[in-house]
């Protein structure tokens, strides 16, 4: 029983550490594809300005040739409002409040929570950056970036709309002394 014991333990040792999944290295492979990845915004986002729903197409053309930075928020959560899309906001917005960087928020909030989320949550927003309003996930399908990995979910492009920064600062403090270097 012991000898089987032992053999199963070896067997199931060896899958573990020969599986990719498990390799510590493993995330740093997946989000290395991130730098340089080309963004796209999707026609089905609407800009959400003052409690009133605008066309994405104007914005477009004002944002166009511009860096950015971009953090996708979870809408239906009052906390990641406040902690994540505000305090985002007002930290780069301390940095140099006149760059030129535009801060854009995604925020995902489905069909069915809208009206719950503009009677109850939208009051939150404070953030004087664009805040954009998805409602199917529209963005990170379009762009391949689903992820429940909070760092991997802010990220900053280029005029080009490439990665060429990605991390949440508020998760690793360290990395806002690089993104202070690109808000120059």
């Amino acid at each position: 029983m012991r000898k089987h014991l032992a053999i199963f333990i070896a067997l199931l040792t060896i899958t573990i550490s020969s599986c990719n999944y498990f390799q510590p290295n493993t995330v740093e492979r997946l989000t290395d594809t991130l730098l340089t990845k080309t963004i796209t915004f999707p026609k089905q986002l609407l800009h959400l300005k003052g409690g009133h729903f605008l066309n994405i197409d104007s914005l477009l053309g004002s944002i166009e040739g511009k860096s950015k930075l971009v953090s996708i928020v979870d809408g239906t959560c009052p906390a990641c409002i406040d902690g994540q899309l505000n305090r985002v906001d007002s930290i780069f917005r301390q940095l140099k409040p006149n760059h030129d960087v535009e801060l854009v928020f995604i925020l995902n909030v489905s069909t069915h929570d809208s009206v719950y989320f503009m009677r109850n949550f939208q009051s939150y927003i404070k953030a004087t950056g664009t805040v954009l309003w998805d409602n199917n996930f529209n963005f990170e399908r379009e762009n391949k970036l689903f992820t429940p990995d909070q760092s991997l979910r802010i990220f900053m492009l280029n005029g080009d709309n490439r990665i060429v920064l990605y991390g949440n600062p508020l998760m690793n403090p360290k990395l806002l002394d690089k993104y202070k270097k690109m808000f120059n």
